[in-house]
């Protein structure tokens, strides 16, 4: 029983949790053509207008700054997104991600060290529907910082967050699911990357990743686990302009890479 499952509940995590540093997301384009809107491309050197606080080189924070992405190669298949800052606030602001059929949210906060995903996506608790499967997972306890309002070369620093709700499988069966999930950054260096939207001077960020996660079905604790590395580039005054997420989905290995298509800030 404990193996018919935990695959299933494993294919959310990892759509839940393909990078920790955006909104996530699982639609795919199923290989068909799609056509993608062209924003304006602003000039990065100009500062976005924001709160003081929230002012980040690497993440513009201004009202209306959209960016739109496609990713290739994970295990939910390619997709493309466009996330916008809908919402800004003295501190913090929140962060909307739209798919084809699917719209999430995430409250973020701004610190005097940084800014912190107050949550994975979709308001006060992160939910996701895939495969037949649906989660409702409530987070809590964040610790830690996003992007650090300085980062140094060589710098490291952690992030994580509390997780706990209800997995709700096919044919009406629910489990209840509670547990952590946590992330170790550490800056690399910079690096010139090029992606559809132009070439960059990046920062280059690797995040070690580590789901934990105990579901009970039928009274039978079912353990879910979950390690995977993704190097993140961040473009200054730009934002978050490529990834590459590399793991291990259900005893085969994968490799998603995501990219920025283009971009607006005003």
């Amino acid at each position: 029983m404990q193996l018919k499952f935990q695959p299933a509940i494993i294919i959310f995590l990892i759509g839940l949790l393909l990078t920790t540093l955006t909104a996530c997301g699982t639609d795919s384009t199923n290989n068909q053509e799609v056509v993608l809107p062209i924003l304006q491309t602003s000039d990065p050197n100009i500062s976005p207008t924001s709160s003081e606080l929230c002012s980040n080189v690497l993440y513009p924070t201004a009202q209306g700054a959209t960016w739109i992405y496609t990713s290739t190669g994970g295990p939910s298949g390619s997709f493309n997104y466009t996330n916008s800052i809908t919402e800004t606030r003295a501190d913090g602001f929140t962060l909307t991600s739209q798919f084809t059929d699917l719209t999430r949210t995430q409250d973020w906060a701004c610190q005097p060290d940084g800014l912190k995903a107050l949550q994975l996506g979709g308001g006060s608790a992160a939910g996701i529907s895939i495969q037949g499967m649906t989660a409702e997972l409530a987070t809590s306890e964040v610790t830690g910082i996003s992007i650090p309002q300085t980062i140094t070369p060589g710098m490291q620093w952690q992030y994580a967050l509390k997780l706990q709700g209800t997995v709700a499988m096919p044919g009406d069966q629910q489990t209840q699911s509670n547990g952590g999930y946590s992330v170790d950054m550490k800056e690399l260096g910079r690096e010139t990357v090029t992606v559809p939207a132009g070439t960059f001077e990046a920062v280059k960020i690797q995040s070690n990743s580590n789901v934990d996660i105990m579901a009970v079905f039928e009274g039978i604790e079912v353990p879910v686990k979950f390690n995977g590395t993704t190097i993140t580039w961040y473009a200054p005054g730009v934002g978050y302009v490529k990834s590459v997420e590399n793991g291990d989905f259900g005893g085969t290995a994968y490799s998603a890479t995501t990219e920025l298509q283009s971009y607006s800030i005003p």
